[in-house]
């Protein structure tokens, strides 16, 4: 019995010093890695460098394209038209006859007055020989004073109506002239209202006649921005009938009058069009540049803590909406300090539709947090990933 049981000691014994043995190791496999071992983790965020550029801004509005010259034509005559000579699309010439009107009526009473005219210069021919061989009668006292004033009143009277006639006689025949309907300038026929047989009239235009070498778009501005536009301010334009391309002109109306109800007023900005690609009554997108900078410290707008909206007294502007200027130039922005981020109070200048301009606070080369800026917070470790190779910076790669 005594043996059996120092056996049983003996193999306890074994048991427990392989189980310290077994306990021991395991922990030492578990035990943390040198620092030089240890995995840097953080909030993964996206950074882009601090550069110098070009930045502007612009004030965006919408508009519509007018005609740079535009006149409705009328017939003056009260009267049928006898024959149109062009059609909606046709090029004109200053004086070109457009249409006819029937003038039978108005000839008759030209052809009446100068028939009168002739009458009247006749009588008035043979009074003045005849005042003047009786002034010479009244010299030589052979003719009494009140014969000699007599026929002196005819004469004038004679004169008189002759003027009259005259007058009378220019009228009718600007009448007949506008029996012919004619452009008075080099255009494009926008507009033919009338054919051929139709009754025309000081009431009704016939033509609306055209210039679209130039145009004009007009456009709305509100009461907060009149302050930061004036004439001849840069101004680009595009629509969507030509994608990509930016037609350029300037303001050349301010209109000083508000509308009472919206406190908005007209602006009309001038623009060449040569080539005939903008017509009257497109719908235009137009911005008007009212500040450029050639050489400004830039970062992307979606740099800025919420884009503004948080910021004491800023405006509430962001990404995509109007570029403009922050009445408070102050703001926040997170800068990636090798894995670490840092907060960074920034005066901002001009803001652009992408950009914004940094005037104090940032150093070009610097990184600036675009994404993951709200998942973070001062001091707090980050990954940097490009967004172009999607690698990470300071983690596995």
């Amino acid at each position: 019995m005594q043996i059996q049981i120092k056996t049983l000691k003996s193999t306890a014994t074994i048991l427990t010093t392989a189980m310290v043995v077994f306990l021991m190791t395991g922990l030492q496999g578990c035990a943390p890695a040198g620092d030089e071992d240890t995995e840097v983790r953080g909030v993964v965020v996206e950074t882009v460098d601090v550069t110098r550029g070009f930045i502007e801004r612009t004030i965006h509005l919408s508009g519509d394209v007018v005609a740079g010259r535009s006149v409705r034509l009328f017939g003056q005559i009260p009267d049928r038209l006898t024959s149109v000579l062009v059609d909606v699309g046709d090029e004109v010439r200053r004086g070109q006859v457009l249409a006819r009107i029937r003038d039978e009526g108005v000839q008759a009473g030209v052809d009446q007055m100068e028939a009168n005219l002739r009458s009247v210069q006749a009588t008035l021919a043979n009074l003045r020989v005849e005042y003047a061989r009786t002034q010479r009668l009244h010299e030589a006292g052979a003719v009494a004073n009140q014969t000699l004033e007599g026929l002196e009143t005819q004469l004038e009277a004679t004169i008189a109506q002759e003027e009259q006639l005259q007058a009378a006689l220019t009228g009718a025949l600007a009448s007949s002239q506008n029996a012919t309907i004619i452009a008075p300038f080099d255009g494009v026929i926008g507009e033919r209202n009338l054919e051929a047989g139709d009754l025309a009239g000081p009431g009704f235009p016939v033509f609306r006649i055209v210039n679209m070498s130039t145009v004009r778009v007009v456009a709305e501005i509100s009461q907060e921005r009149l302050g930061q536009i004036q004439l001849g301010m840069l101004a680009r334009v595009t629509v969507s009938s030509w994608p990509g391309a930016i037609f350029e002109g300037a303001i050349i109306n301010i209109a000083p009058v508000l509308d009472p109800l919206t406190r908005m007023t007209r602006i009309e900005v001038g623009l060449d069009n040569e080539d005939g690609r903008l017509k009257a009554g497109m719908f235009v997108e137009l911005d008007l540049v009212a500040t450029t900078v050639e050489d400004a410290v830039l970062v992307p707008i979606d740099a800025l803590i919420d884009e503004f909206r948080y910021v004491t007294n800023a405006p509430l502007i962001s990404a995509g909406d109007q570029a403009g200027m922050s009445d408070l130039t102050q703001a926040q922005v997170y800068m990636a300090d090798g894995n670490t981020a840092r907060l960074r109070e920034v005066q901002i200048g001009v803001i652009g539709v992408a950009s914004v301009q940094i005037t104090q606070g940032i150093s070009v080369g610097e990184q600036v947090i675009t994404t993951g800026k709200y998942q973070i917070s001062d001091g707090v470790p980050i990954r940097i990933r490009n967004s172009d190779s999607e690698t990470e910076e300071g983690g596995d790669r």
